[in-house]
């Protein structure tokens, strides 16, 4: 039978979120092609728009109108989001290398990561702008601290000369020194718009030097080859960029200065399979300065040539323009514009070029809604239909009431050799003079990133033993992959164990077995086994009078459902995936030391879920404070858009048996309560005298948002708004 949708045969793997990338990704987005998976693997979540940067320093325009949300644009297009930087190339096994993560498999290869900053000058006193995402957080910084008083712009082509203007008209005060090597300022321009930029900067109080070769820039001092010499504050580098070291070093043909040496078709000339555009890039018989308006261009060719290649067609040329428009901001909503011999200024000039970066902006941010083909149910049956949006992780987990009418129809009967099963985190045997805690967990992907799926799955396997008190020793696997190219199901099976092991052997863990199979969707679980020195943790541990501890901060479930429909923001996702793959078991040993009562991981039932079974284990009351729940940046604001987990409905019967007092049962501080939480902290009761000092440790720990989020006492179970 011939499956109804094609599975993937080829991996198509974009390197660097640059300005062609981001159209490759949304013309795949508008235009899917059957059979062809795509991945985008950038060093940030966030692609800054370098046209807009003279803007947003000059304050026309906020930190998110400059800065496309690739994990937003990804999930349009239907490809996978990779945070990560490569450091190197396999080529010969088509393999991108990394740092900190095994290589991963490519069958076409993109590369539109940009140059990089010179290393002459590195230092503290010297800040390159290129790349955009790590200039941002130096420029805030030294903003911030106000302790600049004169600055030097090494560079004065039109990035220098505009964000000179920029920075002079929001920062009076400062004193700014231009310095560029040649003996003019924007050589190529029309007399008439150099004419006009010299007038704005002598205006705005800035100093050109030109004919400045700088040959040192340190020590508060920026010194040319001539003898001059410049106390400055601080060095802003805007000239070209250098070409990264790994694509020579991984055997790719470049030209001279280490760029990669492309032809008409952007198609590496040496390697077939590996395509380049932008800074990064250099198009054989056909120099072009490294500006992004020319990586614009190129995306459309781009994106038909990694299809063409990946399917067997004919590549399309790409031509560039012989001369680009450039379009100068003065800073105070005015601009020059230049192009060959013609010139052009004012603010009609201004509003031009405003509305030309904004119309860039928008194709990317603002992005149309993909309709899915309507269920084809009779109108009696469509009440009973599931969301077509399910989640993945803890968010696919069967309902509490589900799963307790199941175990209740199936009364199941232990042996005394058991100490502790059904109802705890794990199970606790007797075997022969100790015991042994067991548990079994696992989820279908829920995350783009195979290999931070593979670490999270094993934290949260492994984070049931912990909540017990037990320490894991051994485990089992079962992965599912679903149908592709065998190469594709090779890598993905790769990609999840090695996350998995690494986690696996940071806790000494030996992974002792599992199987394999073919699924419809990716997942993983793992059976686990591990010892236990003392008495098991317990969730009917709790004492009236404890205080309830919360060692992580809550909300992955409603962030993840948000990014499945394109509609969380990527720094907010991103910060979510780092919470998950943080491991509980330091956690774990600092509760022990402040003498823990009771213990469970908050998982997915919700933090409202797991403290009510403790508090019935414990046959006590609670009373939890809702502004003191530590919350993942976002969590409210996509709960407030109406977007949550797929099993958010049901846990919210959780909260019913709440008491809530100062706030609606709707309101998002109390609904965010029963979000399910993958990989999520542990919830913890401690005696009243000591929860501050343990708090204080597990924050030191690297639990940076672990909280005193309640108490224990009384007989009712209390949600409070304070």
């Amino acid at each position: 039978m011939t499956p109804a949708v094609a599975p993937p045969l080829r991996d198509i793997v974009l390197l660097g979120g640059g300005h062609a990338h981001v159209q490759v990704l949304k013309r795949f987005g508008m235009h899917p092609e059957p059979g062809l998976r795509l991945t985008i693997v950038a060093r940030e979540p966030h692609s800054p728009y370098s046209g807009m940067l003279p803007g947003f320093v000059a304050g026309h325009y906020a930190w998110d109108d400059i800065h496309i949300d690739l994990v937003r644009l990804a999930a349009f297009a239907g490809a996978r989001f990779i945070a990560a930087e490569a450091t190197g190339l396999d080529l010969a096994n088509r393999h991108i290398e990394f740092g900190d993560r095994p290589s991963l498999r490519y069958d076409v290869l993109s590369i539109n990561t940009g140059g990089v900053p010179g290393e002459r000058f590195a230092s503290d006193f010297v800040t390159p702008v290129k790349p955009i995402g790590r200039f941002l957080p130096v420029w805030e910084r030294l903003v911030a601290d106000g302790a600049l008083r004169r600055l030097a712009i090494v560079g004065s082509g039109p990035g220098g000369v505009e964000l000179a203007l920029a920075i002079a008209s929001r920062f009076a005060e400062l004193g700014i020194v231009l310095i560029e090597a040649s003996p003019e300022i924007l050589p190529g321009f029309a007399p008439a718009a150099r004419s006009r930029l010299h007038k704005a900067l002598a205006g705005q109080g800035i100093t050109v030097e030109a004919g400045f070769q700088v040959v040192e820039a340190q020590g508060e001092q920026v010194v040319a080859a001539d003898g001059r010499a410049l106390g400055v504050d601080h060095v802003l580098w805007v000239t070209g960029v250098e070409a990264p070291p790994w694509p020579a070093a991984g055997g790719l043909a470049t030209d001279a200065a280490g760029f990669v040496a492309v032809d008409d078709c952007l198609q590496s000339v040496s390697h077939p399979g590996v395509f380049a555009a932008g800074d990064v890039a250099a198009i054989a018989g056909a120099p072009r300065p490294k500006s992004g308006v020319y990586a614009v261009r190129q995306g459309p060719a781009l994106a038909h040539n990694l299809s063409a290649a990946a399917t067997g067609l004919k590549l399309r040329r790409y031509r560039p323009q012989r001369r680009a428009l450039a379009i100068v901001g003065l800073g105070d909503e005015n601009a020059v514009a230049s192009r060959g011999s013609h010139a052009a200024s004012g603010r009609w000039v201004w509003r031009c070029k405003r509305w030309i970066d904004q119309r860039f902006m928008a194709k990317f941010n603002n992005l149309p809604t993909m309709e899915l083909p309507p269920a084809m149910l009779p109108s009696a049956l469509q009440a009973d239909a599931p969301d077509a949006m399910r989640c993945g992780g803890c968010g696919a987990k069967l309902s509490a009431d589900l799963l307790l009418r199941v175990l209740n129809r199936l009364a199941i009967e232990t042996s005394p050799a058991t100490l502790r099963g059904i109802g705890d985190d794990a199970a606790v045997v007797q075997v022969g003079a100790g015991s042994v805690a067991m548990s079994c967990d696992g989820f279908r992907a829920m995350i783009d990133d195979v290999y931070r799926f593979g670490r999270i799955s094993a934290h949260h396997a492994l984070n049931d033993l912990y909540a017990m008190g037990a320490d894991p020793a051994f485990a089992l696997a079962l992965a599912t992959v679903p149908v592709m190219a065998d190469a594709m199901m090779e890598e993905d099976l790769f990609q999840m164990m090695a996350g998995a092991l690494a986690v696996l052997r940071q806790h000494d863990v030996d992974l002792v077995g599992g199987h394999s199979a073919e699924g419809a969707e990716l997942g993983i679980a793992f059976s686990v086994t591990g010892t236990l020195a003392g008495p098991a943790l317990a969730k009917g541990g709790l004492t009236p009078s404890d205080k309830l501890v919360l060692t992580k901060p809550i909300g992955t479930g409603a962030l993840l459902a948000a990014a499945m429909q394109g509609s969380a923001r990527a720094g907010d996702v991103m910060a979510a995936i780092e919470c998950m793959d943080q491991s509980n078991a330091a956690a774990v040993a600092i509760l022990r030391r402040h003498g823990v009562s009771g213990c469970t991981d908050v998982t997915g039932f919700g933090l409202a879920g797991h403290l009510s079974e403790m508090a019935r284990a414990s046959r006590v009351g609670v009373r939890v404070h809702a502004s003191r729940v530590p919350r993942l940046a976002g969590v409210l604001d996509v709960l407030a858009a109406g977007m949550a987990s797929s099993l958010h409905a049901s846990n919210e019967r959780a909260i019913d048996d709440y008491a809530i007092l100062g706030a609606a049962p709707n309101a998002p501080e109390v609904r965010v309560l029963a979000d399910p939480q993958t990989a999520g902290g542990l919830l913890a009761g401690l005696p009243a005298d000591r929860a501050e000092q343990c708090v204080a440790a597990l924050r030191q720990a690297g639990f940076a948002e672990a909280a005193v989020i309640g108490e224990v006492g009384g007989q009712e179970l209390v949600i409070s708004s304070t």
